[in-house]
Protein backbone atom coordinates (compact mmCIF):
# COMPACT_ATOMS: atom_id res chain seq x y z
CA UNK A 1 0.00 0.00 0.00
CA UNK A 2 2.67 2.22 1.10
CA UNK A 3 4.45 1.65 -2.37
CA UNK A 4 1.41 2.25 -4.13
CA UNK A 5 0.59 5.48 -2.63
CA UNK A 6 4.40 6.74 -2.81
CA UNK A 7 4.18 6.09 -7.18
CA UNK A 8 0.97 7.97 -7.09
CA UNK A 9 2.52 11.21 -5.02
CA UNK A 10 5.31 10.99 -7.23
CA UNK A 11 3.52 11.00 -10.26
CA UNK A 12 1.07 13.65 -9.11
CA UNK A 13 4.60 15.61 -8.32
CA UNK A 14 5.91 15.42 -11.84
CA UNK A 15 2.87 16.13 -13.37
CA UNK A 16 2.11 19.14 -11.72
CA UNK A 17 5.68 20.21 -11.17
CA UNK A 18 6.88 19.92 -14.90
CA UNK A 19 5.07 22.79 -16.71
CA UNK A 20 6.25 23.16 -20.47
CA UNK A 21 5.40 26.72 -20.74
CA UNK A 22 7.82 27.88 -17.61
CA UNK A 23 11.28 28.06 -18.39
CA UNK A 24 13.82 29.59 -16.00
CA UNK A 25 14.89 31.92 -18.56
CA UNK A 26 12.18 32.15 -20.28
CA UNK A 27 10.18 36.43 -20.18
CA UNK A 28 7.42 36.66 -17.56
CA UNK A 29 5.17 39.09 -19.35
CA UNK A 30 4.15 38.48 -22.58
CA UNK A 31 2.98 41.27 -24.59
CA UNK A 32 -0.36 41.62 -26.90
CA UNK A 33 -1.25 44.24 -29.41
CA UNK A 34 1.86 45.92 -30.61
CA UNK A 35 3.71 45.13 -34.16
CA UNK A 36 6.94 45.50 -34.62
CA UNK A 37 7.76 49.10 -35.44
CA UNK A 38 9.08 49.10 -39.21
CA UNK A 39 11.89 50.40 -40.59
CA UNK A 40 11.45 53.00 -43.88
CA UNK A 41 12.36 51.08 -47.26
CA UNK A 42 15.99 50.61 -48.70
CA UNK A 43 16.84 51.86 -52.25
CA UNK A 44 16.34 48.39 -54.68
CA UNK A 45 13.98 45.84 -53.79
CA UNK A 46 13.52 43.01 -50.96
CA UNK A 47 15.06 43.07 -47.87
CA UNK A 48 18.56 43.51 -46.77
CA UNK A 49 20.81 41.97 -43.69
CA UNK A 50 24.34 42.62 -42.80
CA UNK A 51 25.58 40.49 -40.38
CA UNK A 52 29.10 40.86 -37.93
CA UNK A 53 30.88 38.01 -35.89
CA UNK A 54 33.26 38.55 -32.82
CA UNK A 55 35.25 35.92 -30.73
CA UNK A 56 34.39 36.52 -27.36
CA UNK A 57 36.02 35.08 -24.33
CA UNK A 58 34.35 35.90 -21.17
CA UNK A 59 36.34 33.57 -18.54
CA UNK A 60 38.68 36.33 -17.03
CA UNK A 61 37.30 39.85 -18.31
CA UNK A 62 34.47 41.69 -19.43
CA UNK A 63 34.39 41.71 -22.84
CA UNK A 64 32.36 44.39 -25.25
CA UNK A 65 30.64 43.86 -29.30
CA UNK A 66 29.95 47.03 -30.96
CA UNK A 67 28.68 47.60 -34.26
CA UNK A 68 26.69 50.25 -36.45
CA UNK A 69 25.22 49.55 -39.83
CA UNK A 70 23.60 52.09 -42.16
CA UNK A 71 21.30 51.91 -45.13
CA UNK A 72 19.88 54.38 -47.80
CA UNK A 73 16.25 54.90 -48.13
CA UNK A 74 13.66 55.04 -51.03
CA UNK A 75 13.36 58.62 -49.98
CA UNK A 76 16.53 59.63 -50.07
CA UNK A 77 17.02 59.53 -46.06
CA UNK A 78 19.59 57.23 -44.15
CA UNK A 79 18.51 55.00 -41.52
CA UNK A 80 21.37 54.39 -38.90
CA UNK A 81 21.47 51.15 -36.53
CA UNK A 82 24.07 51.13 -33.58
CA UNK A 83 24.40 48.10 -31.36
CA UNK A 84 26.45 47.71 -28.36
CA UNK A 85 26.55 44.02 -26.42
CA UNK A 86 27.91 44.71 -22.97
CA UNK A 87 29.49 40.84 -21.70
CA UNK A 88 29.91 40.46 -18.00
CA UNK A 89 33.12 37.71 -16.66
CA UNK A 90 31.57 34.70 -16.34
CA UNK A 91 28.25 35.33 -18.87
CA UNK A 92 29.66 31.97 -20.81
CA UNK A 93 32.67 29.80 -21.05
CA UNK A 94 35.30 29.49 -23.21
CA UNK A 95 35.35 31.30 -26.54
CA UNK A 96 31.71 31.52 -28.95
CA UNK A 97 32.07 33.20 -31.88
CA UNK A 98 28.98 35.92 -31.42
CA UNK A 99 27.04 37.17 -34.37
CA UNK A 100 25.09 40.22 -34.63
CA UNK A 101 22.51 40.63 -37.73
CA UNK A 102 20.82 44.06 -38.77
CA UNK A 103 18.08 44.04 -41.35
CA UNK A 104 16.12 46.22 -43.10
CA UNK A 105 13.07 43.81 -41.79
CA UNK A 106 12.26 45.70 -38.81
CA UNK A 107 13.63 47.63 -35.88
CA UNK A 108 15.19 44.61 -34.51
CA UNK A 109 18.53 42.89 -33.86
CA UNK A 110 19.25 39.19 -34.01
CA UNK A 111 21.94 37.47 -32.20
CA UNK A 112 23.34 34.30 -32.57
CA UNK A 113 24.40 31.49 -31.21
CA UNK A 114 21.55 30.35 -29.62
CA UNK A 115 22.80 30.41 -26.18
CA UNK A 116 21.27 31.11 -22.49
CA UNK A 117 23.59 33.27 -20.21
CA UNK A 118 25.38 32.52 -16.66
CA UNK A 119 25.55 36.36 -16.00
CA UNK A 120 24.16 39.36 -17.72
CA UNK A 121 24.94 40.74 -20.79
CA UNK A 122 23.42 43.80 -21.07
CA UNK A 123 22.20 45.37 -24.35
CA UNK A 124 22.36 49.24 -26.16
CA UNK A 125 20.35 49.91 -29.64
CA UNK A 126 19.97 53.29 -31.21
CA UNK A 127 17.95 53.76 -34.55
CA UNK A 128 17.47 56.88 -36.47
CA UNK A 129 16.13 57.82 -39.82
CA UNK A 130 12.50 56.90 -38.61
CA UNK A 131 9.43 57.89 -39.34
CA UNK A 132 7.69 57.72 -36.16
CA UNK A 133 4.27 58.88 -36.96
CA UNK A 134 1.89 57.10 -35.24
CA UNK A 135 4.22 55.81 -32.61
CA UNK A 136 3.13 56.21 -29.01
CA UNK A 137 5.88 56.74 -26.97
CA UNK A 138 4.00 56.31 -23.73
CA UNK A 139 3.24 52.52 -25.43
CA UNK A 140 6.53 52.37 -26.46
CA UNK A 141 8.65 49.14 -25.58
CA UNK A 142 11.47 46.95 -26.67
CA UNK A 143 10.58 43.51 -26.35
CA UNK A 144 12.69 39.43 -27.15
CA UNK A 145 10.42 38.32 -30.19
CA UNK A 146 10.01 34.60 -30.32
CA UNK A 147 9.78 31.94 -33.10
CA UNK A 148 6.22 32.44 -32.99
CA UNK A 149 6.22 36.28 -33.24
CA UNK A 150 5.36 35.94 -29.26
CA UNK A 151 6.39 39.06 -27.73
CA UNK A 152 7.71 39.57 -24.09
CA UNK A 153 9.04 42.36 -21.87
CA UNK A 154 12.61 42.65 -20.93
CA UNK A 155 13.93 44.52 -18.24
CA UNK A 156 16.03 47.27 -19.13
CA UNK A 157 17.46 50.97 -17.88
CA UNK A 158 14.55 52.78 -20.54
CA UNK A 159 13.81 53.08 -24.05
CA UNK A 160 13.55 56.86 -25.59
CA UNK A 161 12.12 58.48 -28.35
CA UNK A 162 12.79 61.49 -30.43
CA UNK A 163 10.34 62.07 -32.90
CA UNK A 164 11.88 64.74 -35.24
CA UNK A 165 15.28 62.80 -35.09
CA UNK A 166 13.53 59.70 -35.87
CA UNK A 167 14.95 57.98 -33.11
CA UNK A 168 15.00 55.32 -31.00
CA UNK A 169 16.83 54.01 -28.19
CA UNK A 170 17.16 51.35 -25.45
CA UNK A 171 19.82 51.45 -22.92
CA UNK A 172 21.12 48.31 -21.00
CA UNK A 173 18.40 45.55 -22.39
CA UNK A 174 19.30 42.70 -20.19
CA UNK A 175 19.02 39.79 -22.24
CA UNK A 176 18.69 36.29 -20.87
CA UNK A 177 19.79 34.41 -24.35
CA UNK A 178 20.60 34.76 -27.82
CA UNK A 179 17.33 35.63 -30.29
CA UNK A 180 15.38 38.18 -31.43
CA UNK A 181 15.04 41.43 -29.65
CA UNK A 182 12.91 45.11 -30.90
CA UNK A 183 11.01 47.39 -30.59
CA UNK A 184 7.48 47.48 -30.58
CA UNK A 185 4.52 49.84 -30.44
Amino acid sequence: MKHIISVLLLTLLFLLGCDQITEINAPQERIINKRLISLPEKVGLGVESQTYYKSINCNYDDEEFQKSWSYQTSTGGTVHQFSDLDFYEDAFYGTINISITFNTDGAAMEFGPSMQFQAPVEYTYMITGLDLTGVNPATLEFVYLDANGNMYAVDYDYVTMDASAGMLKVVNAILPHFSRYGFVN
